[in-house]
């Protein structure tokens, strides 16, 4: 089915009920040609639900904006921005929006269904991705990320929960909704100097002072705090309160993920530090060039090439 957006005025609120009785107004039975089965995922922004399209029975991911925050224009300029954002991203390792749109004044996406766990719940239930795993899912999230840099966007929200599994194990990042585009034709300004963008467990040093900062080198390292935590079951810096995080990405040097997984090899080692240099500069400077590095035949060996052992070296310095 094309991507299209449209706007309809037959949605159906049907009133809330859940044992907790918690504040949610009201529960969506449906949304245009979307029939509601359930509420699967909520957040600070809105509720994602799963769907069937009664035109065509396909199934989808249905991302409603919290009809509360439709008000708020910044709120929904960000979600209307993401969708059109993620609407121009076509690839195997991105999870595919198929249309987005206003409906009786809710704002929503309908996107790509995966029924596979998200890799934040693959590492809650695994504790330690196998090194060989990790590396596969790295290599197909960076494909899918140097795609969404070349058409201009910056995810800045690049974090497990943000990374879906499917059943035959393809890699699939989601949520753009604090996503950048750089392209004039769509760029909206969304945030202010000194505001913060992201999570603070794989934030970027310089996104953590301010978000107008990011780029895809941010990406680069929200991706190392992701393949940390893969490797490790815990994000590099998960230690004290929302300052305390935030201190370490700015001022801590990266942790050895040998001193929790010794299985860890000295190659991967030299790319993680060079994804998590404190200073852009010191990083990948693109995601295709991240992927030579993680596609060498060098990196699961013991003795790693002497590329991979210098940046290495230059890590720890």
């Amino acid at each position: 089915m094309p991507s299209s957006i449209f706007e309809c005025t037959s949605s159906t609120l049907l009133p809330a009920y859940t044992p907790e009785m918690d504040a949610v107004a009201g529960r969506l039975e449906s949304l245009g040609s979307y029939r509601i089965k359930e509420r699967i995922a909520a957040g600070a922004m809105g509720s994602v639900y799963q769907a069937v399209d009664a035109r065509d029975a396909t199934p989808v991911a249905l991302k409603v904006l919290d009809p509360n925050l439709v008000q708020n224009e910044t709120l929904a300029k960000r979600f209307k921005v993401e969708a059109r954002a993620a609407m121009r991203l076509n690839h195997p390792n991105i999870v595919r929006v198929i249309a987005t749109g206003t409906c009786d004044s809710l704002l929503f996406i309908a996107m790509e269904f995966i029924t596979g766990p998200s890799l934040h719940d693959l590492i809650a239930k695994q504790r330690q991705l196998a090194v060989e795993r990790s590396l596969e899912i790295m290599q197909q999230v960076t494909r899918g990320l140097s795609h969404a840099a070349a058409q201009g966007i910056v995810h800045r929200d690049i974090k497990p929960a943000n990374i879906l599994i499917t059943d035959d194990g393809t890699a699939k990042l989601t949520d753009f909704g604090l996503a950048r585009v750089v392209d004039e034709t769509l760029q909206t300004e969304l945030t202010h100097e000194g505001m913060t963008v992201g999570t603070v467990e794989y934030i970027a040093p310089e996104q953590a002072r301010d978000s107008r900062a990011a780029d895809v080198r941010s990406d680069i390292y929200s991706l190392g705090c992701t393949w940390y935590h893969m490797l490790v079951g815990r994000p590099p810096f998960s230690e004290g309160d929302l300052r305390d995080k935030m201190s370490a990405h700015v001022n801590a040097p990266p942790p050895d993920p040998r001193v929790k997984n010794p299985r860890v090899p000295v190659g991967v080692v030299g790319i993680l530090d060079q994804m998590l240099a404190k200073k852009p500069a010191d990083r990948h400077q693109t995601p295709a060039r991240l992927l030579q590095d993680l596609e060498s035949d060098q990196i699961l060996r013991e003795e790693p090439s002497d590329d991979i052992l210098r940046g290495l070296a230059d890590g720890l310095e």
